[in-house]
């Protein structure tokens, strides 16, 4: 879903919503009524007009808060009730939506379309008897048990069974502000942020004034595509309602440093402290640090981040600190220094989040050697997998390398052109694999050969449909065969022979970089941590990855031949013209001028959610090309064998 400009009062969304629903834009017209809703979070016909659009468009589970929201705000209206009970039964839950019904049709004998709806969904001699309306009733001590193992599956990481809990939930107990938002963070952690989303405007419908779920809602659409500045809007009013809460203006503070200015950021922290708000607690500090260090006030900066490791902290709090004391150091010149740091904080993340949490960075590596086994089994039969070159549209590219290779610079020049359209790091590809074979979770944490042999299985032309339709929800629009969509994913690179199996036609975009800059500049960044993530934590997990990511790429490349663009760090930074016109020939367009000036494209977007947000908004300058010079002393290991040996194959100078 692409974003609205922000327009003055609720009524404006409104009306902007029924505009892009009557042009056939379901996408913009559910941000347009979110956005609505941002402004008076209890307006009925917004929920009503989200649940119903979402009803209309097939996703009966989707629409499922908006419709009770509308419901309870509005008690008794026919229609709404009509559509909740639609949902309901769409949902699988026949008995409810009839219960539904036949207490409506009581309430309102006069009302005809509700007599009529309760005919041709009758309650049945063997409807539940604990049903009041949909809604089931049971003891509160019940429905806290209930709570508590939903809560507890999702600590323990078992998301399919804590969201099944869950859901159940919430005919339990419809009104829980407590339920709802268990239902959207085990959504959010499930992959499914946008359902997490309704979630959370169904609790804001029942308690309007609570900071705490605003905060999560300033997060999901902090996550969302293209919906930064309506996040920061949110994250606005969550300060109004809690100006003097550490905790949020912590967060809020890391919600601002992902923007292309530091002046937002630092003017919320000395307000802070202005106040009165008590700075000495670490993570205030850490970001004031980041702050200073982002204006440019080292001296300050380094005071800051050593006073915060001088407080007591979780370890994953300390992790946070080290890479921050690294990114001073390293500016300062100071490399031994930052690189003591930037070990140290990655040594705290592998800690944290796989050996003592719920990580395992082997899912990705196995998961590779999986599909390159199978790549290999396929070259042996002599025959390919794709049986059909011509098959599927010719304006789907990926945008794929090892991250830190240029893909978030290539991203900000490509989009600068009038007729593409790209959909940054989001789950397209993984949610379409998953809606046609499930059992694969967002990170791959359950993954097994037998996910990916029922996937080898599947219906190529099944698999290219799904896909077409989840880039055009991600996109926000049809898609226009005029166009040119772009799903930038780094790691997608290996799948490349599952997208070239489901999308023959489509262009590759590598994007290449001196794998000794790679690895440095990986091995320096506080990536979120996850799965994948989790694989760049230190020299020998990179040297690992990259081997294993560019021998299957390599073999692909040379069994397939699929379409191909292959971008150099190096030669983009030496000349874009000459290096980007290949790319978009191969595209079916040519380079503009306004592709040249990249860097205002990405200030007009204010916020990038890469670390290369503060590179992509200046001119191209060449101060990263060699920076592994720096760190040569850490490079010349077994640890980073194959890393040299790729470097030298693809021609670069590691002496």
């Amino acid at each position: 879903m692409s974003e609205i400009p922000a327009i003055a009062t609720a009524a404006d969304y409104m009306r902007q919503g029924q505009a892009q629903l009557a042009a056939g834009a379901s996408g913009p017209a559910c941000i347009a009524f979110c956005q609505a809703l941002d402004l008076e979070p209890r307006l009925a016909a917004a929920h009503y007009n989200l649940g119903a659009v979402l009803l209309m468009g097939g996703r009966a589970g989707d629409s499922l808060p908006g419709l009770m929201t509308a419901a309870m705000l509005q008690p008794g209206h026919a229609q709404i009730t009509i559509a909740l009970a639609r949902s309901i039964l769409e949902n699988g839950e026949r008995a409810r939506a009839a219960s539904l019904l036949a207490q409506a049709s009581r309430a309102q004998p006069e009302n005809e379309a509700l007599r009529e709806a309760a005919a041709q969904c009758p309650t049945g001699p063997d409807a539940p008897a604990d049903l009041d309306g949909f809604a089931s009733r049971v003891s509160a001590g019940e429905g806290n048990a209930r709570f508590a193992e939903a809560a507890a599956l999702l600590t323990a990481g078992q998301l399919d069974s804590a969201f099944a809990k869950a859901a159940a939930l919430v005919w339990v107990a419809p009104q829980s502000v407590a339920v709802w938002m268990l239902l959207a963070e085990i959504s959010r952690a499930r992959g499914r942020g946008e359902y997490a989303e309704f979630c959370v405007r169904r609790a804001l419908a029942i308690t309007p004034s609570d900071g705490q779920v605003w905060a999560l809602l300033a997060r999901l659409v902090a996550e969302a595509e293209g919906r930064l500045a309506e996040a920061e809007r949110i994250w606005a009013r969550v300060l109004q309602l809690e100006p003097l809460n550490p905790d949020l203006i912590a967060e809020a503070a890391a919600f601002h440093d992902q923007s292309l200015d530091p002046g937002p950021m630092l003017a919320l922290l000395e307000t802070a402290r202005a106040d009165g708000v008590d700075f000495n607690r670490a993570d205030l500090l850490d970001a004031l640090a980041r702050a200073l260090f982002r204006a440019g006030r080292l001296d300050e900066a380094q005071t800051m981040i050593l006073q915060a490791l001088d407080r007591p902290g979780d370890p994953d709090q300390i992790r946070s600190r080290q890479f921050t004391l690294g990114a001073i150091a390293d500016k300062r010149g100071r490399y031994h220094e930052a690189h003591t740091a930037f070990l140290a904080g990655n040594r705290l993340r592998e800690t944290v989040w796989e050996e003592e949490g719920p990580c395992d960075h082997t899912m990705i590596t196995r998961r590779i050697e999986s599909l390159h086994r199978r790549l290999k089994a396929e070259i042996g039969s002599g025959h390919s997998a794709v049986s059909d070159a011509d098959a599927g549209p010719g304006n789907i590219a990926f945008l794929i390398g090892f991250p830190r290779s240029g893909t978030t610079l290539l991203d900000t020049i490509l989009r600068s052109h009038s007729r593409v359209r790209i959909v940054e790091e989001q789950r397209v590809l993984s949610d379409a694999l998953r809606q046609v074979v499930d059992g694969m979770s967002g990170d791959e944490s359950n993954f097994t050969d037998d996910w990916l042999d029922r996937l080898d299985a599947s219906d190529p032309a099944e698999l290219r449909a799904t896909y077409l339709d989840q880039m055009a929800r991600y996109a926000g629009e049809a898609l226009d065969p005029d166009r040119v969509y772009i799903d930038k994913l780094p790691l997608n690179m290996n799948w490349a022979p599952m997208i070239h199996k489901i999308l023959p036609r489509a262009v590759f975009i590598l994007a290449g970089r001196n794998p000794l800059d790679v690895a440095t500049s990986n091995l320096f960044q506080d990536f979120k941590p996850n799965n994948a993530m989790l694989n760049l934590t230190s020299l020998a997990r990179i040297d690992r990855l990259y081997d294993l990511s560019f021998s299957l790429w390599r073999d692909f490349d040379a069994w397939r031949r699929p379409r191909v663009a292959n971008v150099s760090y190096e030669a983009l930074v030496d000349d874009l013209e000459a290096s980007v016109t290949p790319v978009m020939r191969q595209l079916g367009l040519e380079f503009e001028p306004a592709q040249a000036r990249f860097f205002e494209t990405a200030r007009q977007r204010g916020r990038i959610n890469t670390p290369s947000a503060n590179q992509v908004t200046q001119a191209l300058y060449k101060t990263s090309r060699e920076r592994w010079r720096n760190y040569a002393f850490a490079l010349d290991g077994e640890d980073s064998v194959h890393l040299r040996s790729w470097a030298q194959r693809q021609g670069y100078a590691i002496a």
